[in-house]
């Protein structure tokens, strides 16, 4: 039921709800539920807003806002501008109110919500605002502000800035769960995602030789060239130690490949401060209907194991090895004959 204004009770439930989320992901939904259920909302939603970050086909424009809805749509065009009023305008400090373009009697209120450790976001509420209503969303947002800080300070790599391992395994069941529901593809010409694992080559003498002060620079540099390279609607993580992840979306493997190799350049030819050059070895596996969590992280590990044993510097699909192996016990029967 829609309610206009608040008790003492109704707003110690809702301080209740939201500070029991788990996570920045349940935290988000449940806050979205709770503006909607007020009268004066039409509809509620969040978004995350990067820079130098880049679309599929483009290079990196520094000054172009790319915009990514929460959560993310996997069905939607990837180039489409998510939301042209916060890709075409600075985020404000404190709520700011826009005209409706749809409807001329409610306004937009863009709910801002900076964060030191993760990207910048905002909500944005459609509806009809009086002094009363503002005053109430500035202080429902400082509360849900104050949980996005403490979940990011879990959920996020203090060094590298980027989600951790725990935000990894939750981005990952979610893109699962939305696979789970499709039909079964073919990986080689369909778009679907990719999970790779990326290793920094001999790391271990990165900080041996130059000291691990050294060693953390290389991995800050090494996840704002993730940040620069990838695209916006790529999940990139930093999974520990020398070891990152990204989730590329909706390619074909052709287009894996391509995408992780211009990377793995990306990285060759990088001038990394006082170390010099660079490497890094990358396992990767398609993400399918039928394939649980656990068996891609495995799938994606034995490809990383097979790049490094196999000189280092390279990009291997699971699904490459897996052919050559059928390729080699075929020929292995037709030997016995």
């Amino acid at each position: 039921m829609k309610v206009d204004s608040l008790t003492a009770s109704q707003c110690f439930a809702i301080a209740n709800e939201i500070t029991k989320c788990p996570d920045y992901q349940a935290l988000t939904h449940q806050f979205i539920e709770i503006l909607e259920n007020f009268c004066w909302v039409d509809s509620a939603s969040a978004f995350e807003i990067f820079s130098h970050r880049k679309q599929r086909n483009a290079e990196i424009d520094s000054d172009k806002v790319l915009v990514r809805k929460f959560p993310l749509d996997f069905a939607t065009d990837e180039n489409r501008d998510d939301c042209p009023l916060l890709s075409s305008h600075p985020i404000p400090k404190h709520i700011e109110l826009h005209p409706d373009p749809d409807n001329e009697d409610c306004s937009i209120a863009i709910l801002p919500i900076t964060s030191e450790l993760g990207p910048g976001r905002a909500l944005l509420v459609h509806g009809t605002f009086k002094q009363d209503e503002l005053e109430l969303l500035e202080q429902l947002l400082a509360l849900y502000r104050n949980q996005v800080l403490l979940h990011d300070r879990k959920e996020r790599d203090v060094l590298t800035r980027l989600p951790n391992r725990q935000s990894f395994e939750a981005r990952l069941t979610e893109v699962c769960e939305f696979y789970q529901k499709q039909l079964a593809v073919d990986q080689q010409d369909e778009r679907t995602s990719w999970i790779a694992i990326l290793d920094i080559d001999h790391f271990k003498a990165v900080n041996d030789n130059f000291g691990h002060l050294y060693g953390d620079e290389v991995l800050l540099h090494f996840s704002q060239l993730m940040e620069q390279k990838f695209r916006h609607i790529d999940f990139i993580f930093r999974f520990g130690g020398e070891e990152f992840v990204v989730i590329v979306n909706r390619v074909t493997k052709k287009e894996a490949e391509l995408i992780l190799n211009r990377f793995r350049l990306d990285v060759e030819r990088y001038a990394f401060p006082l170390v010099g050059k660079i490497t890094v070895s990358t396992g990767a596996t398609c993400i399918q209907r039928g394939r649980l969590p656990s068996t891609l992280l495995d799938s994606a590990d034995k490809a990383l194991y097979y790049a490094k044993e196999h000189g280092r510097n390279r990009v291997v699909l699971f699904e490459n090895i897996e052919n050559a192996q059928s390729a080699g016990d075929a020929n292995d029967d037709v030997e016995l004959f």
